[in-house]
This record gives C-alpha cells, sequence and structure tokens, in this order.
C-alpha cells in the first residue's frame, strides 16, 4: 500500500498547551516553568517539548517558558501584560 502524502515525516512531535489552561492554573505576575508545567499536568513527559496554543482567552500577566508559541498565543500572552521565553532544545 503507498500513501499519496507522507505527512509523519512532517510532523512535528510537541505537548500542546492552551493558553486557557494557563489562566485557569496560574496566577497573574506568576513565571510559567517547564517545572511548574509539569506539576500541574500539563506537561507530563520531559521527553516532549511544549507548544503554547492560542486556544481559550488569557486575561493575566504570565511570563510563560516553553520551546514554541503559535503566533496567535505569544500575541494574546503580550496583549495581557505577559511574555513569552523560548526554550532551546
Amino acid at each position: 500500500m503507498t500513501m499519496s502524502m507522507p505527512f509523519e515525516s512532517f510532523r512535528t512531535n510537541t505537548k500542546p498547551v492552551n493558553i486557557s489552561a494557563l489562566g485557569s492554573r496560574f496566577v497573574a505576575g506568576e513565571e510559567v516553568t517547564l517545572r511548574l508545567l509539569q506539576a500541574k499536568g500539563l506537561a507530563t513527559r520531559k521527553d516532549v517539548p511544549v507548544k503554547v496554543l492560542a486556544k481559550g482567552e488569557l486575561s493575566k500577566a504570565l511570563t510563560v517558558h516553553a520551546h514554541a508559541f503559535s503566533a496567535a498565543a505569544r500575541e494574546r500572552i503580550e496583549a495581557a501584560g505577559g511574555s513569552c521565553k523560548i526554550i532551546d532544545g
């Protein structure tokens, strides 16, 4: 059997975290690190990079550390007064 489009070779293996989950689990001004994401059950596997996505709303300023951010998530985090920090690796 042949596949017309071999998508698996283009797929990235990341753990998506929505900004709505950040807003409901963290307080304003908090520094959201990978360790805290793991402690709150949002990034349970250490070997899988975390990507923050824009699903939901965020109304508090958070400093979010993640491996990647969607453009819309970055906009919403910054619009709420927060910042995005890229983690290498």
